[in-house]
């Protein structure tokens, strides 16, 4: 288990990149240092890079995650690059942050995610 997190200037994004076996306190720490990174650099757009972890996601941690965004990142744009075999879950994700009015996409290619996050839509 473990992630990097990084700042990018450049598309005003902050970037969490997991890799390795993926848990619910995992993303409670890494979701704690990406609030800090987007508040310091006062953005709203946070980009999560999936692709490395080897796991399946429970889908009551999915769950967690969306809904505790809603209360801790809760104007924040997201996008989850999902590895292909993973794609139901980024599905699951974005209908799911749908109906909690998070504004979150799920992607399987890192480029596409990137594109839609630095877009100005809302």
């Amino acid at each position: 288990m473990s992630f990097i997190a990084k700042a990018n200037k450049k598309g005003k994004y902050a970037l969490v990149t997991h890799e390795g076996k993926f848990t619910r306190e995992e993303f409670e720490e890494a979701r704690s240092i990406a609030k800090i990174m987007l508040d310091k650099h006062h953005w709203n757009k946070l980009l999560v890079d999936l692709r490395g972890i080897d796991n399946r996601l429970p889908a009551e941690d999915n769950l967690y995650a969306i809904e505790s965004n809603v209360r801790v990142l809760p104007h924040v744009k997201i996008a989850l690059v999902f590895p292909l075999e993973l794609q139901k879950e980024g599905t699951f994700s974005e209908a799911a942050s749908a109906k909690l009015r998070v504004h979150l996409k799920s992607f399987v290619d890192y480029e596409q995610a990137v594109a839609w996050l630095t877009t100005n839509e809302r």
